[in-house]
């Protein structure tokens, strides 16, 4: 069962508060409030769902170096700046390190209420593209060196005799090998392991564009 997404504000303003914990119980998705950024470090684990939504300003650590220090963490969770008067230099920073977006107090139920959804989307979009690499590395990693490179040559369209000669093993060890790659992969066939293979990578580009 997934788990129920959060919002995670990192912002003392009591009106921002309200509103998206407005928002939130509409959703029926969590919410946690932290007036610092050290405050949501200390307590975020990076396995729980949903998005940030943090000012730039903030006591201590401002909103672009929480930004920064996610992302050296490899952490992907979605931010969302809600600031007062933002600047227009820090508000490209935001975007440019890949913020879904930056509004300007107060704040639009409407456009609050978007904006929420879409991070949430991605959020979920992304934790499934990285639960399916999981799985493929999981997969491919019980296979051992040799089956490996029989999976090489399958994959470039090699019959099992072009395999045996290439490698310089017999029919019936290509054979064997080519059984444990569909027992230790889940699949039955060299079309359905490309298959596996390609929609890892196919998720990645579409993770990046």
């Amino acid at each position: 069962m997934s788990r129920t997404p959060t919002l995670f504000v990192v912002d003392p303003d009591e009106s921002a508060r309200r509103l998206i914990q407005s928002i939130a119980e509409e959703m029926k998705v969590a919410c946690q409030f932290f007036a610092k950024a050290e405050d949501f470090l200390a307590a975020y684990r990076d396995d729980c769902p949903g998005c940030l939504l943090t000012e730039f300003r903030l006591l201590g650590m401002n909103g672009i170096e929480l930004q920064e220090t996610l992302a050296a963490d490899c952490s992907s969770l979605p931010i969302i700046y809600i600031a007062a008067s933002p600047e227009i230099r820090i508000s490209v920073q935001a975007m440019q390190n890949g913020a879904i977006t930056v509004l300007e107090k107060p704040l639009s139920y409407q456009e609050l209420w978007d904006s929420i959804r879409r991070a949430i989307t991605r959020d979920e979009q992304t934790r499934r593209i990285d639960a399916r690499h999981t799985l493929v590395r999981r997969r491919l990693g019980l296979l051992t060196e040799k089956e490996r490179q029989v999976l090489d040559l399958m994959i470039q369209g090699k019959a099992n005799k072009q395999i045996a000669s290439r490698l310089d093993v017999s029919l019936r060890t290509v054979e064997a090998r080519r059984h444990q790659i569909f027992k230790k992969t889940k699949t039955q066939s060299v079309a359905e392991l490309v298959r596996l293979i390609l929609s890892s990578e196919t998720d990645d580009m579409m993770d990046e564009s």
